[in-house]
């Protein structure tokens, strides 16, 4: 998804959302029945959402510990609402251990595990955000296309994103009639001000990871090889590895610079170049036979690691859809 994408999408949004009926508003905030779980069917638009957001809140005396893991294709942005006692861990290093104020943000980055322990009342909100989304911001606020939000060793507080969660909270509350393309520019305002004012950290910056043994390295490298035309779980890849997924990730990108999904996307675009390179190889064929369910998604992963769609590659190395010629008579 391009910038250019987004401001289409709003755009479009925002034309066919003229003629809502106010009477009908539509939801903009889902309530967390996991902690950190985004919906499987969330509620949208005739557009379709760009990022979803939840909630999670309970006015609980006790004390609550919960875990998740984020998705390999999002990053989970949360946002604190009100004051709550905490200990908040990434990948089983304690990142906050106390009391947190409203406004308080953190991001963890695809396949991260994230685990908290609420002590009395608790109340915040999740913005789930697909990758390319968050590339894309990267792109276009620090002219760097590989660079994503990553998960940060302590968390920080900041008033802009405090008034702009809740501007999306009193949105909902309020039963916004363009709910969804409310909740979309407030959310990649959010995004934004995250890339802004957080610079990538450099390596000297990040915990030190030792790398995958060579053995291991090579035992996922030929399962994912083998398994290209096939979905591929991070579960199963670090199952291949013979480690957890929290240990496999941290390893294999401290070994190969790449997440693991991103290295599996990257190994299907490559062999795609290669099978697009032949003869009267449509897209939708190649799509498929490289694991891609669809020829869209495709089209945009491509895009992301080539810089061009894959008909455009294509044609620039002059190889178009070939003929058969014309039987003679």
């Amino acid at each position: 998804m391009g910038y250019s994408d987004i401001q289409a999408r709003s755009i479009a949004a925002m034309q066919i959302g003229s003629t809502c009926d106010a009477r009908h508003p539509v939801k903009i905030i889902g309530d967390e029945v996991k902690w950190r779980a985004r919906p499987s069917d969330p509620v949208t638009s005739s557009t379709g959402s760009i990022i979803t957001a939840t909630r999670w809140h309970a006015l609980e005396e006790g004390e609550q510990e919960v875990d998740a893991e984020t998705p390999e294709d999002h990053h989970v942005i949360g946002i604190s609402l009100g004051r709550m006692n905490v200990r908040f861990s990434v990948f089983g290093r304690t990142v906050c251990d106390g009391v947190v104020s409203p406004g308080t943000s953190h991001v963890a980055e695809p396949a991260v595990p994230v685990r908290c322990v609420f002590r009395g009342p608790y109340d915040s909100l999740h913005l789930h955000a697909p990758n390319d989304l968050v590339a894309e911001c990267c792109r276009y606020m620090r002219g760097q296309g590989t660079e994503v939000l990553c998960s940060e060793p302590s968390i920080s507080r900041d008033r802009t994103i405090e008034r702009l969660a809740r501007a999306l909270l009193a949105a909902d509350e309020a039963g916004e009639p363009l709910g969804r393309l409310y909740a979309d520019c407030i959310s990649i305002s959010i995004i934004a001000r995250l890339v802004a004012s957080t610079r990538p950290a450099s390596a000297f910056e990040r915990p030190k990871t030792t790398g995958l043994a060579k053995w291991r390295l090579r035992r996922v490298i030929d399962y994912i090889e083998a398994r290209l035309d096939a979905p591929v779980s991070l579960a199963d890849i670090a199952s291949a590895a013979g480690l957890t997924r929290m240990h496999f990730a941290a390893q294999f990108r401290a070994a190969t610079g790449l997440r693991p999904h991103d290295y599996l996307l990257l190994r299907r675009i490559e062999r795609a170049q290669k099978m697009l390179l032949a003869p009267n190889a449509s897209l939708a064929e190649v799509a498929l036979s490289v694991g891609f369910l669809n020829q869209s998604h495709f089209t945009s992963t491509f895009k992301r690691f080539v810089g061009q769609p894959p008909g455009a590659w294509r044609q620039a190395r002059g190889r178009g859809v070939l003929h058969p010629p014309a039987a003679r008579a």
